[in-house]
């Protein structure tokens, strides 16, 4: 048989197996057998052929709503949706199982899947993040209502990983106010990175980034404005060498606190004229 010869035969027992297969599919979808679906659902889930079980699942869901196949069919039916990368529908389909089905034996697996669909949703940290934050709700009601389940440990590690995200997204928001010359919102913006995340790896920058927008905030105002926050930029200022004392900004901080109590003398000096 020539290479061309073996090409055609080739197709045409392809072609044919393909014909065959969607056939019986066909057949299956046709069927009045509920049994028989069910089995082929199974069948078609374990060999991952997901978009072939998931309209079959779909319909044995009205059929069997109210009996204990019903169990096995939502179980089957969340993950269908999983694996097939619809991770919102699926997280629904989860938690609505572990909350439909408190005592069956997948119900934790099922409530943890939900917050892992939520964990899979978040995005790059350039993008909104609410999927994100989600997450984090998701991931801690598992650990709460499981606080020994064999899911925790990849749950709270999931919640580090949210978290770091949420930071990181934090600290460049208020490095951008920063750098457009928004001074008091990257000010803010700073502590509130301080006050959200105590345990950030940016907490030496982000205290004194609250010194220098402090400071270059009291800079740029008017003069009746300039006096109190000044004084915010040295209790910024007092804040920071207390606790990071031989931090490598601490002799930018001090040229800052010393260039504010010049600034401060100055403005004294005037009001007594």
């Amino acid at each position: 048989m020539n290479t061309w010869n073996r090409y055609f035969f080739t197709m045409l027992v392809f072609g044919i197996v393909v014909l065959f297969g969607c056939s019986d599919y066909q057949s299956v979808l046709k069927s009045s057998d509920t049994t028989l679906k069910l089995q082929k659902a199974k069948e078609y889930y374990d060999a991952g052929q997901y978009y072939k079980a998931l309209p079959i699942y779909e319909e044995l869901i009205n059929f069997y709503k109210g009996t204990k196949e019903m169990e096995d069919i939502a179980y089957y039916y969340a993950y269908t949706h999983f694996h097939m990368n619809q991770n919102l529908l699926a997280g629904y389909y989860f938690k609505n199982f572990a909350t439909t089905y408190p005592n069956n034996e997948h119900a934790e697996e099922c409530l943890f899947m939900n917050a892992k669909c939520y964990y899979l949703l978040s995005p790059d940290i350039q993008l909104e993040q609410s999927y994100t934050q989600k997450a984090i709700d998701e991931l801690q009601l598992f650990v709460n209502q499981y606080p020994s389940g064999k899911y925790v440990a990849d749950a709270n590690q999931m919640i580090d990983d949210m978290r770091r995200k949420l930071d990181l997204k934090a600290f460049r928001s208020a490095e951008l106010y920063f750098k457009m010359g928004r001074y008091n919102a990257a000010a803010v913006a700073f502590k509130n990175l301080l006050r959200d995340f105590p345990d950030s790896p940016y907490q030496e920058r982000a205290m004194f980034m609250v010194i220098k927008s402090n400071y270059l905030y009291a800079l740029n105002s008017i003069p009746a404005k300039q006096k109190e926050r000044y004084m915010a930029t040295i209790d910024s200022y007092q804040l920071f060498s207390n606790k990071y004392s031989t931090s490598s900004y601490i002799a930018e901080a001090k040229d800052l606190y010393e260039s504010t109590n010049k600034n401060l003398t100055k403005i004294d000096v005037n009001e007594q004229e």
